[in-house]
């Protein structure tokens, strides 16, 4: 996509997001996402600090997650790392991991994590590992960690999101309320 296509996009994108908002509300308590649904998975995508759900999962009764339904969270915590996965399986509860991390709960998820890269060696994970070659391990791939573990969570969602569609502000808008006290 060339540059006057992106700024096309990034003005009509600002322009929908003024009309979403209630009169005369200011945005501030919300968040701005895009969303879509593949197969049996709704998605969301935000562009802010952390994910909403992140915010009120514990403390917003409707956003406790259900028996039944499976939620996976990825949150890049840019106010307060670091970024977690969490991943509510369908029995009402809701586990975390750090990205990097294995999650230990999920079998398929667990396989996809580190068949994607997105598991790094730790001197704690009964491996021969030692805390300097972690270290290093770490200093070399932390970078593109958060792209293996979307593309990890993808694989085992079945999910895979066009990114051009996304840029281009294609997908549908939601505006969250912020679960703030």
């Amino acid at each position: 996509m060339d540059r006057r296509a992106q700024l096309r996009g990034r003005e009509k994108r600002r322009a929908r997001d003024a009309l979403a908002l209630p009169s005369g509300g200011d945005g501030t308590h919300v968040s701005r996402a895009m969303y879509g649904t593949r197969g049996d998975w709704l998605y969301v995508l935000e562009d802010g600090f952390a994910a909403t759900w992140f915010f009120g999962y514990r403390r917003v009764p409707e956003m406790e997650p259900l028996v039944g339904e499976e939620i996976i969270c990825l949150t890049l915590n840019h106010h307060d790392a670091p970024a977690l996965i969490l991943h509510a399986p369908g029995d009402g509860q809701t586990r975390q991991a750090e990205f990097g991390e294995a999650t230990e709960w999920s079998t398929a998820l667990d396989a996809a994590l580190p068949a994607a890269g997105a598991v790094f060696p730790s001197p704690y994970d009964g491996s021969d590992t030692t805390a300097e070659e972690a270290q290093l391990y770490f200093e070399e791939h932390h970078e593109e960690l958060s792209l293996v573990v979307f593309a990890a969570v993808g694989q085992y969602c079945g999910l895979r999101i066009d990114p051009a569609a996304v840029e281009a502000g294609l997908l549908e808008l939601a505006m969250l309320p912020l679960p703030v006290n």
